[in-house]
């Protein structure tokens, strides 16, 4: 190689003009020499100590004294470093703070609101709705949900027969039957378990942010460029088996929406965050077409009238894109969570081991390996 890319650099100078030869092309003639001396790149190049001439760098505030500046601001952030391994909830100097990050608020059950919030009222009706989306979904709340769904089965004979029937029923009559079987005085129970059952206060907190479970909110109204406002969510409900069987059978089913409002429900010592959304309708607003989902939500909100509250730890992210300019369908994409945590990465390769510390240089130039048979060749 030392020999022959002198004679290759000697015949590039018949087709290149001489501007092409600068310096990192003459530097090609010592690459040889160099590998064979000093072995490989990554032992001796000075790109690390480069890059920190740049941190060094930045601690100077006064050009007059630029020895002082970096030792004063070097001893300081030393200092910074070692004294935040002794302090509680403390985020490390050299550690980048997720944008995403949900800080640990015992008046907020889960996540956090990233906007101003704004005082509202609501309505019976509407703290109602809002109350009963909130303990049916809580996972503290799931066993009486269980067991009330049994009681209604073992007392009403339609209930058992009839699961449409039976949800119905369990949708009127199970905050009332909750209030009952955890009272405000119990000491049996948790103390977030007995003001869920209690009930919330007609006034709560209205945004148009929220973070939660690594993921960005914003509601519609706000949305920009970029798009936060869509949301998919898997619900258990109550459908058709088939086209055919008209009886009714508990599944799993997808909806999409775009998030309208951020209410924060005021459950006196805590708040429980709720996203109400528009929904795509189920049936002529949803619909696949070449493996792809689109969804039309320009149809009416009346079948979700009494139910348009999901929580915000049940909301996962998609965006949607305009299927053409005219057309009111929008394919259906998901994004992922942008919470990364080393648990989630998967090393392919398995470890390195050491480097020999004599490596053979030798090339025999006459090998001809991978030469090929069926052209003649060109010599360069």
């Amino acid at each position: 190689m030392e020999a022959e890319i002198v004679e290759t650099l000697c015949l590039f100078e018949r087709f290149f003009p001489p501007s092409f030869f600068d310096i990192m092309v003459h530097l090609t003639v010592h690459l040889g020499r160099e590998a064979r001396l000093g072995g490989p790149v990554h032992f001796r190049w000075m790109y690390p100590f480069e890059r920190y001439m740049k941190v060094l760098k930045d601690f100077v505030r006064n050009t007059a004294r630029p020895e002082g500046c970096i030792a004063e601001s070097y001893l300081a952030e030393e200092c910074m470093r070692f004294c935040s391994e002794f302090l509680k909830k403390t985020t490390n100097v050299e550690d980048k703070v997720d944008r995403n990050m949900e800080y640990e608020n015992s008046t907020i059950l889960e996540g956090r609101p990233i906007s101003t919030g704004t005082s509202i009222t609501l309505s019976e009706m509407e703290k109602k709705i809002a109350h009963l989306a909130i303990i049916q979904n809580l996972s503290i709340v799931e066993p009486y949900v269980d067991e009330h769904l049994q009681f209604l089965q073992d007392t009403d004979d339609k209930c058992r027969r009839d699961a449409s029937f039976l949800w119905s029923m369990h949708t009127k009559n199970f905050a009332n039957w909750l209030k009952k079987q955890v009272p405000l005085d119990s000491k049996e129970h948790e103390e977030t378990l007995k003001w869920l059952a209690y009930g919330p206060r007609c006034s709560a907190r209205s945004y148009t942010g929220f973070i939660v479970n690594g993921q960005r909110f914003r509601t519609s109204s706000v949305d920009r460029k970029s798009q936060n406002s869509g949301v998919y969510y898997e619900a258990t409900a109550v459908c058709r088996s088939s086209a055919k069987d008209t009886s009714q059978v508990v599944d799993v089913v997808s909806y999409y929406g775009r998030v309208t409002d951020i209410i924060l429900m005021d459950y006196n010592v805590f708040y429980v965050p709720l996203f109400r959304c528009q929904w795509a309708v189920k049936g002529n607003g949803v619909k696949i077409e070449d493996g792809f989902t689109l969804v039309n939500m320009q149809h009416s909100q009346a079948s979700f009238s009494s139910d348009p509250y999901i929580l915000a730890s049940q909301a996962k992210q998609v965006f949607y894109s305009r299927e053409n300019e005219t057309s009111n369908w929008y394919i259906v994409m998901r994004g992922p969570s942008r919470r990364y945590s080393k648990e989630d990465v998967h090393e392919g390769t398995g470890e390195i081991g050491p480097l020999p510390t004599n490596l053979d240089m030798e090339v025999d130039t006459d090998d001809a390996d991978n030469a090929r048979t069926d052209c003649e060749g060109i010599y360069v």
